[in-house]
């Protein structure tokens, strides 16, 4: 494992069913089809950025600060977030983003946030967005993953609830080379158009750019997870585990008697909720 880098960072709308359905967010990509493939890409942190609020470093491992917004309703959104190098060629025409390495986030949302780009819910500010300190290194990206889950966790008053549903990596919609593909058509084809923003032209504009982090789609709620909305107090917790090794109920025991969870086999993001007012 490696320690993490603060890496430009995008994220996938869509890639788990029916996520988009339960959060609302699919009805501003304004699709049509009804499919549960992945919709779009979306930026929360380039740092060369002209969009002010991206250039905002909004990475913490252990603290999640809520928005200024006092009616704000944020949610949790436990996600596999995997480290791409970035390679231009000298004819500048076409990126291409090459898998390395895999960690888990959380891509914290302002779900009731008015906005009129979908990235202006995610990055509101330093520490409004979850990835672990440790990575994983993938030898390949083309199989052998099936073993690994992620589940996603709530916690107040010191009752922990499954908000993510456990989920094998390989129940995303696309994953393997299938998802490395569709994330390189996307960097092409992607325009600054509604609630998008043209991804090719800001990997451009980021001249020191060499990896980058995409979160490649939150987990389906649970049904707890549907209806939660974050408080200062609170924790969170993200768990990508070896299966051969842990189970669900373990990595929830652990979490309850330790307020953490770590060890062979577990990548864990544990993260206290603070309010905006408090520091960090």
């Amino acid at each position: 494992m490696k320690t993490l880098q603060r890496l430009a960072g995008l994220g996938i709308a869509g890639n788990s069913a029916g996520h988009l359905d339960q959060t609302g967010e699919i009805a501003a990509l304004d699709v049509s089809d009804q499919s549960d493939k992945p919709r779009a890409l979306f930026p929360f942190y380039v740092p060369d950025a002209s969009d002010d609020y991206l250039t905002v470093d909004p990475y913490s491992s252990d603290t999640l600060q809520l928005p200024v917004d006092e009616d704000a309703i944020v949610q949790m959104e436990p996600e596999l977030a995997i480290r791409f190098s970035v390679q231009k060629p000298l004819n500048g025409h076409v990126i291409q983003l090459i898998p390395s390495a895999m960690t888990v986030a959380n891509d914290a949302t302002h779900r009731n946030c008015k906005a009129s780009k979908l990235a202006q819910k995610k990055n509101w500010g330093q520490a409004s967005k979850g990835f672990a300190n440790a990575e994983v290194t993938l030898e390949q990206f083309d199989s052998g993953l099936p073993h690994f889950r992620l589940c996603g966790f709530h916690c107040r008053n010191g009752i922990w609830e499954l908000t993510g549903k456990d989920t094998a990596l390989t129940d995303y919609t696309v994953f393997y080379d299938e998802l490395t593909q569709w994330i390189n058509r996307q960097v092409a084809t992607q325009g600054d158009e509604g609630a998008l923003h043209d991804i090719q032209g800001l990997l451009k504009a980021s001249d020191d750019l060499s990896d980058v982090y995409i979160m490649v789609g939150a987990v389906r709620y649970t049904e707890y997870g549907e209806t939660h909305r974050l408080q200062a107090g609170d924790k969170t917790a993200v768990i990508l585990y070896d299966s051969r090794k842990h189970s669900a109920q373990e990595i929830q025991n652990e979490l309850e008697q330790c307020g953490e969870c770590a060890g062979e086999g577990v990548v864990g993001l544990v993260q206290g909720v603070i309010g905006c007012d408090q520091q960090l």
